[in-house]
């Protein structure tokens, strides 16, 4: 276990300088690409903003309130990048269609930390990171909340967990690669997106049914909507099923089985993408 950790660390020092250096090397593509980023990311949060500020609050949130829930949104992005950004690790499906997943079969390394390394870019994929931390600063300060050590941890631990759902889920639909590779190879970017159109819109205002189903079985309120009621206190005030950290467990959990299950049905028939001709 002590040398799994001393091999993580090592590697995610790796990918750090290997993304510094890809960053340095074309200062001017890095900073349209850093700048692009940014102007998606804010423009996909701008119009719900001004719907809140047009009618003063929007599903039972007040429009700081609905700040806040775009900013943490913005920041599960950011994070999602900063973790998975290269390599098609937050793709998933791309690595098992197109028979990639034999590159990391034969690596002396465990897939666990492959995959928690290779997507790593610190650099070129912190720009949304950044926008969501000033869209959430701006929504604590303008909420008068003050920040402390409880309030840090808590607004981490559970941008982790959502970070979590979200992979666990891409995860999820990634496994059908194993069956249909050439089907599904960029099924991975569709259950993505769907996170990513509906994970910072409030859930407040629709019907119970419609919640308890955007938090189970498609699970885009656990992403942001869920975790944001519990920081601000007023996770009483809507009912849902279970916590952020509860679902993420279960998500890891079928993600990591399904995987598995995945594995040996790839371990018996391989990758029919490669050929006489060689790969594809």
């Amino acid at each position: 276990m002590a040398d799994n950790w001393k091999t993580l660390v090592r590697l995610l020092r790796i990918y750090g300088k290997m993304d510094l250096i890809w960053s340095l090397r074309d200062m001017r593509y890095f900073l349209l690409q850093f700048f692009s980023d940014a102007a998606a990311a804010l423009s996909s949060v701008a119009g719900m903003y001004l719907l809140a500020d047009r009618f003063g609050g929007l599903a039972g949130m007040t429009e700081p309130e609905l700040l806040f829930l775009l900013g943490y949104g913005t920041l599960v992005d950011g994070v999602y990048l900063l973790l998975f950004a290269n390599s098609n690790v937050g793709e998933m499906s791309r690595i098992i269609g197109r028979g990639q997943l034999d590159h990391s079969l034969i690596q002396p390394v465990p897939l666990p930390i492959q995959f928690l390394t290779e997507g790593f870019a610190p650099i070129s994929g912190s720009s949304v990171l950044l926008c969501g931390a000033a869209l959430t600063a701006s929504a604590v300060h303008r909420l008068g909340i003050r920040w402390n050590v409880q309030l840090t941890a808590s607004l981490l631990f559970g941008i982790l967990c959502s970070c979590a759902v979200v992979f666990s889920c891409v995860l999820i639909v990634s496994c059908l690669a194993f069956r249909a590779p050439a089907a599904a190879e960029e099924i991975a970017g569709v259950a993505r997106s769907l996170f990513s159109a509906l994970k910072s819109y409030p859930l407040g205002g629709l019907p119970a049914q419609m919640r308890l189903l955007f938090c189970t079985l498609v699970p885009v309120g656990l992403a942001a909507w869920v975790p944001s009621l519990t920081l601000l206190g007023k996770s009483g005030s809507v009912r849902f099923p279970f916590s952020t950290a509860a679902g993420a467990a279960v998500f890891v959990l079928l993600a990591v089985f399904l995987f598995r299950k995945g594995m040996i049905h790839y371990e018996k028939y391989g990758s029919p993408r490669y050929s006489g001709f060689g790969f594809r």
